[in-house]
């Protein structure tokens, strides 16, 4: 019988050469590092990317508007990803991680 062979790395919705984090994002955390725009513009891609599930949160309580945070360190790793000295994969896991322990509220 012949089997599925999944190959990781690749989201199979997207052609192979399409980034995962769209570029709207990308440049919305560019602007917020650089302080263009403030936190709840930023935030708004990262819901975008755990509404579309890019971002995939076990479970996930909403905040209200005034609930919005994010730590002004972030920046830091905000950045690193806009210069490329971090992946996609590596900023969305970052991400994650500060979501899931509620160090960001989305």
């Amino acid at each position: 019988s012949q089997g599925i062979l999944e190959i990781s790395g690749f989201d199979k919705g997207l052609p192979p050469d399409m980034p995962l984090v769209p570029m709207w994002v990308k440049q919305s955390g560019d602007w917020w590092s650089t302080g263009q725009i403030v936190d709840s513009e930023f935030l708004e891609g990262i819901k975008f990317l755990v509404d579309t599930q890019i971002i995939e949160i076990s479970t996930l309580e909403s905040a209200s508007s005034s609930d919005l945070k994010i730590p002004q360190w972030t920046k830091t790793v905000v950045g690193w990803w806009n210069e490329e000295q971090i992946s996609d994969d590596e900023f969305l896991i970052i991400i994650k991680n500060l979501i899931e322990r509620e160090i960001i509220v989305v």
